[in-house]
């Protein structure tokens, strides 16, 4: 049995979901990857893989997605109604442009964790809380982030914000039910939502460091995948082409 169970956020063509998952295949077994989809219904009606959910959801599809605070909160609940009848310890939540380049992915980042002794790992994850971090700023505006924080926090400074790339991030099962479970009372960014309720849920949260420098927010990686490869990377964001072909 697999420790791991993956969840992989798309909208792209079922063609190209296909493509996907057959990539996928060389990484982990089909049946342990879900399909988080939030395209149109009746792309969704076209894929074939049995675990799969429609998300329909405005706190997904936002356009200007810091400032609207996008959320994938609807994507983890969707997948958390699979995920916890699932035998596993460890969530891989990453997105179709985050492309794995080791066919050992899965191992080298239990072995991260396990190292670490942290309960979710993600990319760019820092400390942001008495920053002029925009993201930061525009949430502290409204006093309830704070308040909020403040009532459901287990840690002795209660005001700690973490930040986190959102593209793909490792968990263990406790704590992605704890933060998939967490009602989020006010729309914040998913990028400071992710870690910094899981960190004062208890959780202890670590970035994945030398692997950051792969993981970028623009452009598209698709032609330095190989370069990338012999560098040292394990994975990279964003590859916008790849399940064209």
């Amino acid at each position: 049995m697999s420790e791991v169970r993956t969840i992989l956020l798309t909208h792209q063509s079922p063609e190209r979901v296909e493509r996907m998952l057959r990539y996928w295949d060389r990484i982990t077994p089909r049946g342990t990857a879900f399909v988080a989809f939030g395209g149109s219904k009746n792309d969704f009606n076209r894929i074939s893989h049995p675990h799969r959910a429609l998300i329909d959801s405005a706190r997904l599809k936002t356009r200007d997605h810091q400032r609207e605070k996008q959320s994938y909160a609807p994507v983890f609940q969707a997948a958390w109604e699979w995920l916890k009848s699932q035998d596993c310890h460890y969530v891989h939540f990453i997105e179709y442009d985050h492309v794995p380049l080791v066919e050992d992915f899965h191992q080298r980042m239990i072995s991260f964790v396990e190292n670490e002794k942290c309960d979710l790992a993600g990319f760019h994850v820092a400390q942001i809380d008495a920053s002029s971090n925009a993201h930061y700023l525009n949430h502290i505006a409204d006093p309830s982030f704070l308040e909020f924080w403040e009532r459901i926090s287990i840690r002795s400074d209660k005001h700690v914000v973490l930040t986190m790339f959102g593209s793909g991030s490792f968990w263990t099962k406790e704590a992605f039910e704890a933060v998939t479970t967490l009602h989020e009372e006010i729309p914040m960014y998913l990028e400071l939502f992710q870690p910094t309720a899981a960190h004062h849920l208890g959780f202890r949260v670590r970035s994945f460091r030398e692997q950051n420098r792969f993981v970028r927010n623009l452009g598209d990686l698709s032609l330095q995948l190989d370069s990338m490869r012999k560098q040292g990377a394990w994975s990279a964001h964003p590859v916008k082409t790849l399940w064209n072909l």
